[in-house]
């Protein structure tokens, strides 16, 4: 019981950390060859939510109706086994109404995704805490494309994305 609630404890102190520790801005990726920034994905920001995590024996299920292709599901299933990856689910919706096409990386998967007023539910295979990459597909124009997601407390706007922009977020799986 005490190892249950050093481990709540715990979990919800670095959502908090992960919550705070940003200022929830987009980052632009330095151009190649910028003598300012080695790598661009050291300088980015990322934005930290919480998601619902899949239980690995609703695993395969999950998997089946997620638009991976075979392969990629008995990849992502055989990882889900060894316990080297969890399943999130990541419900992604259109937050101010412009729509737009957003492509979703979680380390070696994609998703591309039509974003609309109502959430589209996106499978993503990751470590306990591991990085997703949204970048605009479609041009954004001069609004910008705004997505948001639903997280464990809710729905959360993400900052809007211009062309060039990329999003990171931090996931933590619960």
């Amino acid at each position: 019981m005490l190892v249950a609630l050093a481990t709540c404890t715990l979990l919800a102190g670095a959502g908090v950390h992960f919550m705070g520790s940003g200022n929830n801005t987009s980052t632009t990726p330095a151009a190649a060859g910028s003598g300012d920034n080695q790598s661009a994905d050291a300088s980015q920001q990322r934005t930290g939510i919480q998601l619902s995590l899949i239980a690995p024996d609703k695993a395969a299920e999950a998997l089946a109706s997620s638009g991976y292709s075979e392969k990629e599901q008995a990849d992502i299933l055989a990882g889900v086994k060894r316990r080297d990856l969890r399943l999130v689910a990541m419900p992604i919706f259109d937050a101010t109404g412009t729509g737009g096409t957003v492509s979703v990386i979680s380390g070696t998967m994609h998703r591309t995704v039509a974003l609309q007023t109502n959430p589209t539910v996106l499978i993503l295979p990751i470590t306990v805490a591991g990085n997703v990459d949204i970048l605009p597909v479609s041009d954004p124009g001069i609004v910008g494309i705004g997505s948001g997601v639903i997280t464990m407390f809710g729905p959360q706007v993400l900052p809007v994305m211009h062309q060039g922009d990329s999003l990171g977020l931090t996931v933590i799986a619960q």
